[in-house]
């Protein structure tokens, strides 16, 4: 039989376990914080699917767990044309963690697909024909825009403007984490 005052004690500590214990799993950073549907950074973007230039679709949701990089870019835009070999590296060097998603903006002057023909790009394209997912990313009329998403979709980068491949491995390597 143990002492009452032992009992007392030994009863006192199971409280004080499961109070700690109560604290522990219900604090504020423990709970998931559901981000507000938008493109500035911080929000959630809003889910789309889109059709590629090779016939496949491109989900959005079915990129969750991974880092999504979406770069809007045109063909008579010299910036935009000169940074595709760097998406085209970075989905290289990260086959399994990122998706790359170029989207033609729907002002289209030359014929995307064929201009994409004289390139071996292993990134996936598409054309915005109703202009949707670009207004999704905010509607910018300026390109090249780039956006970063990290693994659950929340916009970390979304910015006009050249990136070198430099400057996307970190962006990459921040929405990872």
């Amino acid at each position: 039989m143990i002492p009452r005052s032992m009992s007392r004690t030994l009863r006192g500590l199971a409280l004080a376990g499961l109070c700690a214990a109560l604290f522990w799993f219900n604090r504020p950073e423990a709970a998931p914080v559901e981000a507000s549907v938008g493109y500035e950074a911080g929000e959630r973007l809003p889910a789309f699917t889109i059709e590629q230039t090779d016939g496949a679709l491109f989900s959005l949701e079915e990129c969750r767990g991974r880092v999504v990089v979406i770069n809007l870019w045109a063909t008579w835009c010299a910036p935009c044309v000169g940074e595709l070999p760097n998406f085209d590296r970075l989905q290289a060097a990260h086959p399994d963690d990122v998706a790359v998603l170029a989207i033609h903006s729907s002002l289209i002057t030359d014929d995307p697909v064929a201009y994409l023909a004289d390139f071996d790009y292993g990134i996936a394209f598409a054309v915005d024909e109703d202009g949707a997912v670009i207004a999704s990313l905010g509607g910018s009329t300026m390109l090249p825009q780039t956006a970063v998403l990290d693994r659950d979709g929340v916009v970390r980068y979304n910015k006009v403007g050249s990136l070198t491949y430099e400057a996307l491995e970190e962006l990459v390597s921040a929405a990872a984490r």
